[in-house]
């Protein structure tokens, strides 16, 4: 592997279409409500969270380590790069380019108040998702080993980057809106986190991280898999009939029961557990979140 690839991997592009379609969402709600949408702004908007998801990354691969090191079973979706273990890029390398990537997205948000009139907010936005990114991994937070990181992964994922969208085009304004489209968001954001958890299992328990399968055991995580497809299907049906969302956006959240039914059955199945069943059920997974968040996105475009 050379060092570029190295570097690619370490930045994990492959996972964080999952934060820039939430933030597209937010842009179209604002863009729907004020009745235009600057395209400059959602450019530099995408680019700032796209740059605070690479610098959490990199910080996940700088303090996992020890961690990755046990890991027997890595993937594209789960285990790290494996860029430091395998002795690629230095710790101390990956240490900078988080701080490096960490000031670009700063210095992008300073850019976008001084030259695009952006609210302040998207500055105090962008500090605050640094400090929660970086922090889910590094001490003093240490998020994901506190047994709180699959919330705050589902917050990030869901009305953070929802609300980062919105507030790129209009503010530090709110709307109902902002909630109830972020509900399928955070509920498909942890499936995500909780079946990409699940082949890092051994490890993690090895290591004292407090993940939902390192805490109750692998069963109960594939259960409350299975347990939040069902949810989500429900959810959506109960934001329509309480007109949260829109005909459409349901039909379309509805329709993903063409990724979300296989992968509840494969979560059934007897050799779930698999390593083969599980690397198919997260990219199954992946799909589903990017077809939610399409579903929302062409909702809000047919409006």
């Amino acid at each position: 592997m050379t060092r570029a690839i190295a570097w690619l991997k370490a930045a994990r592009p492959q996972l964080h279409i999952l934060g820039v379609l939430p933030v597209l969402i937010g842009a179209l709600l604002a863009s729907r409500e004020t009745g235009s949408l600057s395209l400059i702004r959602l450019a530099l908007a995408e680019s700032i969270m796209l740059f605070v998801l690479i610098a959490t990354a990199f910080a996940n691969d700088y303090a996992d380590v020890e961690t990755d090191r046990l890991n027997r079973n890595p993937s594209i979706f789960s285990g790290g790069s494996r860029a430091i273990v395998d002795g690629i890029i230095s710790k101390v390398q990956m240490g900078r380019a988080v701080l490096a990537v960490s000031s670009v997205s700063i210095l992008l948000s300073l850019a976008a108040i001084i030259f695009l009139k952006m609210d302040p907010i998207t500055l105090v936005l962008t500090t605050i998702g640094l400090f929660i990114g970086i922090g889910y991994s590094l001490p003093p937070l240490r998020i994901n080993w506190r047994g709180s990181g699959e919330l705050f992964v589902i917050v990030m994922y869901s009305i953070f980057c929802v609300f980062f969208g919105y507030a790129s085009q209009r503010g530090a304004g709110s709307s109902v809106d902002l909630l109830n489209l972020s509900i399928p968001i955070a509920i498909t954001a942890f499936l995500a986190i909780l079946i990409t958890e699940i082949p890092d299992y051994d490890s993690d328990k090895l290591s004292g991280k407090r993940t939902i399968p390192a805490l109750f055991g692998r069963e109960a995580a594939i259960l409350a898999y299975l347990f939040g497809i069902l949810v989500l299907y429900l959810t959506a049906g109960v934001l329509y009939l309480s007109g949260a969302l829109t005909k459409t956006a349901c039909i379309g959240v509805a329709s993903s029961i063409l990724i979300g039914g296989p992968a509840a059955v494969l979560s059934l199945s007897r050799d779930r557990l698999g390593q083969k069943n599980l690397m198919t059920l997260c990219g199954m997974t992946m799909t589903l979140c990017v077809w939610v968040d399409a579903a929302l996105i062409f909702s809000l475009i047919r409006r």
